[in-house]
């Protein structure tokens, strides 16, 4: 099994904004204190813990680390691979650690940046021109109504040098240098359109649930949240699959038993259903569910299926709602030629029943 990538899963409600986008710009303050570090080493230095410290406590990867969970031993041995990578004594343990990059993934993740040093700082001077940012926007906007084309001047945007994902929540969107890289070779801003696709779809808070509602709205939140806005970047990502690094190849990450994970959807839902809702599983049920995709798998899934059966404008216009994406959903698939699985009434009924209680109006 590949090494794959997650994106964070963030449930915000935003205020949109008609802020022109030069009021933003990407922050590259911690992309450029990597380049800093890395010079000393490829002379021969070591990476003294101190400045590996000073270097992860800046804003952008502090943010990032205190989100992905990474602890001091991950830490660590991040910056030995850094020393790895750069150092020129340590050129033949490189070569012998490359030779199995899923053994050594650390290592393989930032020697990406070494291989590729040239075409990745090309690449950061062009982020910093303002008509990138329309670019992002007019990536995020593709899969949003009108009502919704709006801006986050509030945004902050965050370019690293470690690592290989993006993460969004609470007006802070921050990716990997070679992450957006290899995504912008495909579409240009897709990745960031993404990301910013979480915050101005301006998703519904759902307030005084009940305990045995949250993992269904977890998931259901979920399955919408992130199937959108995969909308923007997936599909021409896994056309051009084989163009990829492994990390980016990302069919397994989004449809590995998908169908069966909306199989087992229906089942929860219905029990619910014919329980009463007592008969309930916890959001940790869910998430594992998932596979831990924060919803990319099924959400990706069942958004193709929304799309290629000709539904689009009616997931616009419902982009916000989780029990109308399931809706959508099903209309579509007793149409899908592929016979993907269609939920029960049972479930359907039970979703009906969670929208009537959270849904406003």
């Amino acid at each position: 099994m590949k090494p794959v990538i997650q994106f964070a899963f963030s449930c915000l409600l935003l205020l949109g904004s008609s802020w022109p986008a030069s009021a933003q710009r990407i922050e590259d303050g911690p992309l450029q204190a990597y380049w800093t570090l890395i010079e000393p080493l490829k002379r021969g230095d070591s990476l003294r813990v101190a400045d590996w410290r000073q270097f992860l406590a800046l804003e952008g990867n502090d943010a990032y680390i205190k989100n992905q969970g990474f602890g001091p031993k991950y830490l660590a041995n991040l910056r030995r691979a850094v020393e790895v990578v750069y150092q020129p004594q340590q050129a033949e343990l490189l070569q012998e650690r490359l030779r199995d990059p899923v053994k050594n993934w650390l290592t393989y993740k930032v020697h990406q940046y070494k291989a590729h040093e040239p075409a990745l700082k090309a690449y950061q001077a062009q982020l910093k021109q303002p008509a990138y940012l329309e670019t992002v926007y007019r990536a995020a906007w593709a899969w949003l109504p009108k009502r919704l084309h709006q801006r986050d001047p509030a945004a902050t945007i965050y370019l690293l040098g470690i690592e290989n994902d993006a993460i969004a929540g609470n007006h802070l969107l921050i990716l990997t240098l070679w992450a957006a890289y290899n995504q912008d070779r495909l579409l240009s801003g897709s990745l960031i359109g993404h990301e910013l696709h979480h915050q101005l779809r301006q998703p519904v808070a759902f307030h005084n649930v009940a305990d045995p509602d949250k993992g269904l709205l977890y998931v259901l939140n979920g399955v919408l949240n992130e199937g959108s806005a995969d909308l923007i970047d997936k599909p021409v990502a896994l056309r051009h699959e084989s163009d990829l690094p492994m990390e980016f190849q990302r069919s397994e990450f989004l449809l590995d038993q998908a169908d069966s994970i909306v199989q087992v959807l229906d089942q929860r839902l219905a029990a619910m259903a014919r329980s009463n809702g007592t008969d309930a599983q916890p959001e940790k049920y869910y998430r594992t569910l998932i596979r831990q995709t924060s919803g990319h798998c099924p959400g990706y899934y069942m958004a193709d299926i929304i799309v290629r059966n000709g539904l689009r404008r009616s997931l616009l216009r419902q982009i916000q709602n989780p029990f109308a994406f399931i809706y959508l959903y099903n209309q579509a698939a007793r149409r899908d030629a592929a016979k993907p699985h269609v939920l029960s009434e049972a479930a359907i009924e039970q979703v009906r029943r969670l929208e009537k209680k959270y849904w406003p109006g």
